[in-house]
């Protein structure tokens, strides 16, 4: 029969995997002398980006991690190291969040990640923050489609502009006459 505490620790090993089953993304981060009030501020900003934070010690995010074969991350998870599952096909948001909290709270790191199968550092997950965001991409890239079609109407437009202004000019001149 196994005790209570291995249970717990295989069940939050199982958990973790199911979460990076279905996560489009995973940073890491150290809230070493972050308080929590601050710490809930911002799993609450989080959760309005469709992330959450999973804490629990390192011993079994590298269990789990090693049993999908992520030893890669292993240099994350060193002091107090919580992860952050983003739930959106949105990276971005949840990078502006983590920048913006660590610029506010000097105490929380920001470590790396993993986004799909590529790890990324610290310095990426700053970058990825200064990204505008998925709808201001999206807006852009219609403009941009939608630049040269809007300026080919508007030369068509222009001639026939040009015809109407000529045949009332036209007409002007015989009415003065």
């Amino acid at each position: 029969m196994k005790k209570i505490g291995l249970l717990t620790r295989e069940k939050i090993v199982e958990e973790l995997k199911e979460r990076v089953a279905s996560t489009e993304g995973l940073f890491f981060v150290g809230f070493n002398k972050v308080g929590a009030f601050p710490f809930n501020t911002l799993r609450n900003n989080l959760r309005d980006s469709n992330a959450t934070v999973f804490v629990t010690k390192n011993s079994l995010f590298k269990k789990a991690f090693g049993e999908l074969g992520w030893e890669d991350v292993n240099d994350f998870l060193d002091d107090e190291t919580g992860a952050v599952f983003v739930n959106d096909k949105d990276v971005v948001k949840p990078c502006k969040v983590l920048v913006e909290f660590a610029k506010e709270s000097e105490a929380l790191t920001i470590k790396g990640g993993r986004i799909k199968d590529k790890k990324v550092t610290s310095k990426d997950v700053s970058a990825f923050a200064k990204l505008p965001s998925k709808e201001v991409l999206l807006g852009t890239a219609v403009s941009a489609l939608a630049s040269p079609l809007s300026g080919f109407a508007n030369a068509l437009n222009q001639i026939i502009l040009k015809f109407v202004w000529a045949i009332t000019e036209v007409k002007n001149t015989k009415d003065k006459k």
